[in-house]
């Protein structure tokens, strides 16, 4: 068949998400499949009128596009500058001035990629993808719109595999905006019905979501399990500050409330009142999301913790790096996730983690990061008192530590493919 082995990724993710600063995790996710898997069968974008097939010059088009504007090939002198000023702040406890984020949509990037868009404008892809090729989900765009995809049941020969990350919304729907659980459930549900494979970074996840299915009356397609990669730069490195420095932890994430900011900020306030000035920084490296208007409160608020805690949104990858094997530990008290790229990505870095205990931490990362209940301020506040040495569970050999690298990954995933 003329399009065996050859895999069409949508990129419809990384056209909207040019509308932010910076990605999100699964918008990395969809940019590394957008630049890594052989791009001769182009991409497919979601669009009002339906899906439409775009070559493989406009998926790299795309993916350049997205990458230049997220910054992901930021300079060493980028890269040193947002570092700076993060450590200016945890030796001295002055603030930088507070970013301000750019813009909407960037109108001249988006007219850069036009003509390719509209090159494809009557192009479907059940028209037009080569017999026997491969349709990459990864970005769950429009999945609860299932008439973008019925073109897939009138295509039996593609072999199409979805991404699912998790089961959150529908777990914890008091942690997400209003409707987001029936919305994701119709994700689900879309995925299972047109999906040759499901893919998920997690068993926890795949358990999760078979029995999700089987209780909706959905047959389950095979169910397979892909570890989450981490980029490049989060591997060990010579430590960005010298011996002595001032300790500093680091929180990587949206401020949600499913991410338990305010456990850190109970802890932050308790080292305040028994260290004052000489408790240690933290560096909460994410922007602000929804539904947290008492831990934005605290954090705008002045007092002990204006002096101790530090918002840094839009960092670029590089520059998280390098924040990340300077910390003491990387914290991440979430109730819940669906893999938890920080912690993999500060493993690889040889960083030490202190973690929710959760199921899904247990099942990735149990014996490698300390993990404390989310919702046991004293038990943090020990295991951040106690600094690095605390927060090591073993040993570790950080090569070894998260092994999952952008090409094994791709590996993995071209394997499954080509079983479907």
């Amino acid at each position: 068949m003329a399009g065996a082995g050859l895999t069409a990724v949508d990129v419809s993710r990384l056209i909207t998400g040019l509308r932010f600063e910076r990605p999100t995790g699964i918008e990395r996710m969809e940019l590394g499949y957008a630049t890594r898997l052989d791009d001769r069968a182009g991409g497919v974008v979601v669009t009002p009128a339906g899906p439409r097939l775009v070559s493989a010059a406009a998926r790299r088009a795309i993916a350049g596009a997205a990458a230049q504007h997220w910054r992901e090939a930021a300079s060493g002198g980028d890269t040193a500058a947002e570092a700076a000023a993060v450590f200016a702040f945890v030796d001295t406890g002055a603030k930088p001035a507070r970013r301000t984020a750019r813009p909407g949509w960037p109108l001249r990037r988006l007219a850069g990629l036009a003509p390719g868009l509209l090159g494809g404008a009557w192009r479907t892809p059940e028209r037009a993808l080569p017999q026997g090729a491969r349709y990459l989900h990864a970005g769950l765009f429009r999945l609860e719109r299932p008439d973008r995809f019925d073109w897939l049941s009138r295509r039996r020969d593609v072999a199409a595999a979805f991404m699912i990350y998790d089961l959150l919304p529908i777990e914890h729907p008091d942690f997400f905006r209003a409707g987001e659980d029936a919305l994701h459930r119709r994700r689900l549900i879309t995925a299972a019905r047109h999906g040759r494979a499901l893919l998920v970074p997690a068993g926890t996840v795949g358990a999760a979501l078979r029995d999700f299915l089987e209780k909706s009356g959905t047959a389950p397609p095979p169910i397979l399990t892909a570890r989450l990669p981490t980029e490049d730069a989060f591997r060990p490195g010579a430590a960005p500050r010298p011996p002595g420095a001032r300790p500093y932890f680091l929180c990587c994430g949206t401020i949600e409330p499913r991410k338990n900011h305010a456990l850190l900020l109970a802890v932050w306030r308790r080292l305040a009142a028994e260290l004052g000035d000489a408790a240690p920084r933290l560096v909460i490296a994410g922007r602000r999301g929804w539904r947290n208007e008492a831990v934005f409160a605290a954090l705008d608020a002045p007092g002990p913790l204006a002096r101790l805690v530090l918002e840094a949104p839009g960092l670029t990858t590089a520059a998280l790096a390098l924040l990340m094997r300077g910390a003491e530990a990387v914290l991440s008290p979430s109730f819940a996730e669906g893999f938890g790229l920080p912690v993999a990505e500060a493993l690889a870095c040889g960083t030490p983690v202190i973690a929710a205990d959760t199921p899904i931490y247990r099942e990735l990362w149990g014996g490698r990061v300390r993990l404390v209940s989310p919702h046991d301020v004293d038990g943090w506040t020990a295991a951040i008192a106690g600094g690095r040495a605390a927060a090591e569970a073993a040993q570790l050999n950080p090569a070894a530590a998260h092994a999952m690298t952008w090409a094994g990954h791709i590996d993995r995933i071209e394997g499954l493919l080509a079983a479907l």
